[in-house]
């Protein structure tokens, strides 16, 4: 019997998996979540426990998560499609709209998943380098939808990892051709204030994504959506994978979504550290800091490499993410917003790497 495997697709064949920082960390700051605990006894009861079964199916629809989710967000059921976290759901997206012989277009950096799940799926990728400051209009938009004819625009508003919230003006500049699909993910958009779904209704190529990991604080429940024009919709309907979100999950998911005291104190304690944090930052004048609308700040020191000044600060138990390996990310390093210990911690890590390296 011959020693060879099946073989992979040719754009595969090096395909390596998707990684995070697994560190150690006294202090973690790598991914974005809302760092205190959220325990699932907070929304589920002894009772809850009791009657909720688990030897059925779950509801293959989520009527009732995709009811509530639809009223909050002022469009109709059938616009909602979930997904077992948001990257289903983009997946979904590269299903419906990729594959071979389609382009993606995408302004970098930005979310490495968007470029990820376009090559995995077969498209011609094109990364629009825009670098740090992120500085991004509707000229330079128009102008690389002409010259590169995508066929799915990715943003990302806030964009991660740069902070930045995208002007409406900008993302519709790509929505101007109506063969191209303008996905835009709004995973901090609870803490931007600000969001794109209410172009919907008069721009059925756009469609916007949303996830309970950031501002619900749910990131271990897995839970993502997509809003779509009804037609649209029904295109990704017809992808999404059967029973895709758990019966648990539906149940704490449609406790969660109705929590918005919880909800407020958790966006009002993220802008108000974001704020002292970015302060504190700019105090700083071996580091460049970069103006947010998220729940992370991205930073960098002027002459330091990114990959010596995430290992000091390991050295002294605060982890962040290094995203100086993304496309046009340059030296930086992107920082959670935590609680305000968490974020003490951070700022007296990066004073005492500063003091030492000035010796």
């Amino acid at each position: 019997m011959s020693g060879d495997l099946p073989r992979p697709r040719d754009s595969l064949a090096e395909a390596t998996p998707y990684r995070t920082d697994t560190h150690e960390a006294e202090v973690r700051l790598q991914s974005n979540e809302w760092t205190e605990p959220t325990p699932l006894g907070r929304y589920l009861s002894p009772a809850d426990l009791e009657s909720a079964v688990i030897n059925r199916y779950p509801d293959i629809a989520a009527a009732k998560l995709r009811t509530l989710l639809a009223r909050r967000w002022g469009v109709t059921p059938e616009q909602v499609i979930l997904g077992n976290g948001s990257n289903e759901v983009l997946l979904y997206t590269f299903l419906v709209f990729g594959g071979p012989d389609r382009t993606l277009l995408v302004f970098t950096p930005t979310y490495t998943m968007y470029a990820r799940l376009g090559r995995l799926t077969g498209m011609r990728v094109h990364e629009e380098g825009v670098g740090v400051p992120y500085t991004l209009d509707a000229r330079r938009v128009r102008d690389a939808v002409a010259r590169v004819r995508p066929d799915v625009v990715c943003f990302s508003s806030p964009n991660n990892p740069t902070g930045g919230l995208i002007d409406d003006a900008t993302i519709l500049a790509a929505a101007e051709t109506a063969r191209v699909l303008v996905l835009v993910d709004e995973a901090y958009a609870e803490f931007s204030g600000h969001t794109l779904l209410p172009l919907i209704a008069d721009r059925p190529n756009l469609v916007v994504v949303r996830t309970f990991s950031k501002a619900q604080a749910a990131a271990g429940l897995r839970l993502g959506a997509l809003v779509a024009d009804r037609r649209i919709a029904a295109l990704y309907e017809a992808a999404r994978l059967p029973y895709n979100v758990g019966a648990l999950t539906q149940l704490v998911a449609g406790r969660i979504a109705g929590d918005d005291a919880a909800l407020g104190e958790r966006v009002s304690c993220i802008t108000r550290e974001r704020g002292r944090v970015a302060h504190e930052l700019h105090r700083l004048p071996e580091l460049e800091a970069f103006p947010s609308a998220a729940n992370f700040i991205l930073f960098r020191h002027r002459t330091v490499a990114a990959t010596a000044l995430h290992a000091a600060l390991l050295a002294r138990g605060v982890l962040v993410r290094d995203v100086s390996s993304w496309p046009d990310a340059g030296q930086s390093l992107r920082a959670t917003i935590g609680s305000p210990a968490e974020n003490d911690r951070l700022l007296d890590a990066l004073r005492g790497v500063l003091a030492e390296r000035g010796r």
